[in-house]
């Protein structure tokens, strides 16, 4: 599986890959995982979510790892199944970031970041 970021989309993420204390995780948010948003509400649409968090933070769910241009991210493994081999994250003309794939088209139309650190977004 390949995670290609756009060089648009890698000036709006670096600053997190940057950070050595922080890891970025691409969540699948299914109800397990940092802040899940799906026992709150009940939806059919699939959503993906960048979540940065403390790397000395319990991620423990998300054990696969994924290279990209800006280093690694983390996944849960069996999410796997509702990704692309090859998917690709970019920046919309309206500035949102969005996750495509490359045989199954928009998999997340509106990618958001969410920064969880401790110290929060610097």
């Amino acid at each position: 599986m390949k995670l290609t970021i756009t060089e648009p989309a890698q000036m709006r993420l670096a600053k997190y890959f940057d950070d050595p204390k922080a890891v970025v995780l691409l969540d699948f948010d299914d109800g397990v995982g940092y802040q899940s948003e799906v026992a709150i509400s009940c939806t059919l649409n699939q959503e993906f979510r960048l979540l940065v968090v403390d790397k000395n933070s319990d991620y423990h769910e998300y054990n696969t790892e994924i290279q990209t241009e800006l280093g690694p991210m983390y996944y849960k493994d069996y999410s796997k199944t509702f990704m692309d081999e090859a998917m690709k994250i970019d920046v919309k003309p309206n500035g949102q970031l969005t996750l495509r794939g490359v045989y199954r088209g928009e998999l997340t139309p509106a990618l958001n970041v969410l920064d969880l650190r401790e110290d929060g977004a610097k």
